[in-house]
């Protein structure tokens, strides 16, 4: 049974267009809520345990908040300008 609501789960979540990697860790957040004595505290705590020491996931979600403040900042324009400048060099040799 809990095998079946977890696959059930994960496909309504994905035919609501939902993404793939949200879907698969909603559907598993339901299924130990709905059939598990745990708590959403012990949830919490086994995902941060989970991703504590690995620096590259957390990476990832990192650059998703910085992405909106390196479009607004001015780095951005010059690291644009650069990459431009460099490529003209390049390709004019």
């Amino acid at each position: 049974m809990t095998i079946a609501a977890l696959f059930l789960t994960l496909f309504v979540c994905i035919l609501i267009g939902m993404p793939i990697a949200i879907a698969l860790g909603f559907s598993s957040m339901v299924t130990i809520l709905f059939f598990s004595n745990d708590s959403i505290a012990s949830i919490a705590l086994k995902m941060y345990e989970a991703t504590s020491e690995h620096y590259t996931l957390w990476l990832f979600h990192f650059s998703f908040f910085l992405l909106p403040f390196c479009l607004l900042g001015a780095l951005l324009k010059g690291l644009l300008i650069l990459r431009l400048i460099v490529l003209v060099i390049f390709v004019a040799v």
